[in-house]
């Protein structure tokens, strides 16, 4: 190797790593990154990112899309480079932000294996998905077959590692399965025109009309729309179902499941004793958990054991609705819900199969399974 010039390959050593110890030397000079067809320039100047330009991009968004690259060869060249600079973040804060988008494009990449790839709707003519949210039910109308990843980024105007997580929400729901080849037909994405103003008539001139004052106002009382509405069950039984439907408390950080023997959040009917429960005041909401991409794997190979366990004990028919429900918690670790997604899972696979009808019997065998997972971590 030739003095000045650094290579590897990003599997055998990762590419952020690579990257703060040249900058650590105070280095100047350029990172040739290569995957396949794809290539990627990053730009060091005295030790600082300055810029970086891809094929489809530069600047910062540039550097981003390296983190979709899990295979690829970098090399180091050493010198001075004349290029705007167009990154000026610090460079601890960059390499933070490029580690963790590898880390969860990692996950993302079992059910999305590559950005070329064709999304297509799985659904029939009419048929309404269960369970999605307007953002990925943009995506799913428009999963034809017909686009890979990258162009539907483009069509959405949204950056390709938030489609991706959109689309691996969907694949794992089984709305979307990815496709190596083009088929299907593309959209018509229809781009409003404004309306011409009209000319209308100057508007004549009016004597000022005094604004009313509310009488809630002048005695001091808030306004009829901020006044919340009690909710108040019409029977026993809804008033039964109100408490188990309270958030969970917040676990510790440093733990991701519950402590050895610690019970799993009370379901709702057949198959787990007790009674009333005692009315406790609402736990503040949790602070929201650090991103740890390394725990977030953890917790959802997690759901996959808990989703394996329920289709053990339920009927075939009813492992549409735990897959549906782990996607669902599977969305929700990816957007920082962390240990409480899981626990969730757990409770809404119970709650399904209450709802399903099925026998109290296999209620508690279901209940303790579940239990024993969360028992032995």
């Amino acid at each position: 190797m030739s003095q000045g010039v650094i290579q590897g390959s990003m599997r055998e050593a990762p590419l952020p790593d690579i990257i703060q110890l040249v900058s650590q030397g105070g280095k100047s000079g350029c990172f040739h990154v290569q995957q396949e067809s794809a290539k990627a320039r990053i730009y060091l100047k005295d030790g600082r990112i300055v810029h970086a330009v891809t094929q489809a991009s530069q600047g910062f968004e540039g550097l981003m899309e390296v983190a979709l690259w899990i295979e690829g060869n970098y090399r180091f060249e050493e010198g001075v480079s004349d290029v705007p600079t167009t990154i000026t973040k610090p460079i601890a804060s960059i390499l933070m932000e490029l580690g963790r988008r590898m880390d969860e494009w990692r996950v993302i990449s079992q059910k999305v294996p590559s950005v070329d790839l064709y999304p297509a709707s799985t659904l029939l003519p009419g048929e309404t998905p269960q369970g999605v949210n307007p953002r990925e039910g943009r995506v799913l109308g428009m999963a034809t077959g017909y686009y890979t990843v990258t162009e539907l980024a483009e069509l959405l105007q949204k950056p390709v590692i938030t489609v991706a997580k959109d689309l691996y929400g969907l694949v794992m729901a089984g709305h979307v399965v990815m496709k190596g080849l083009r088929s299907g037909k593309p959209v018509k994405v229809e781009t409003p025109v404004p309306e011409p103003v009209k000319e209308t008539e100057p508007v004549k001139e009016t004597k000022p009309v005094k604004e009313l004052i509310p009488v809630s106002t002048l005695l001091g009382m808030p306004p009829p729309a901020m006044i919340p509405s009690p909710v108040v069950p019409e029977s026993r039984e809804q008033e039964a179902l109100i408490v188990p439907l309270q958030a969970s408390p917040p676990l510790p950080q440093s733990q991701g499941f519950p402590k050895d023997g610690e019970p799993i959040p009370e379901t709702v009917g057949g198959g787990v004793a007790g009674g009333a429960l005692p009315e406790e005041p609402e736990p503040p909401k949790p602070a929201p958990i650090p991103d740890d991409p390394q725990r977030m794997v953890k917790l959802m190979n997690f759901t996959q054991r808990i989703a394996q366990a329920a289709k053990q004990v339920l009927p075939e028919g009813q492992h549409e609705m735990v897959n549906r429900l782990q996607a669902k918690a599977t969305q929700q670790l990816i957007s920082g819900d962390g240990p409480d997604a899981v626990k969730g899972l757990a409770l809404a696979i119970s709650r399904g199969a209450v709802d399903a009808g099925c026998d109290a019997d296999m209620i508690r065998t279901l209940n303790t399974h579940l239990k024993a997972l969360f028992s032995t971590r």
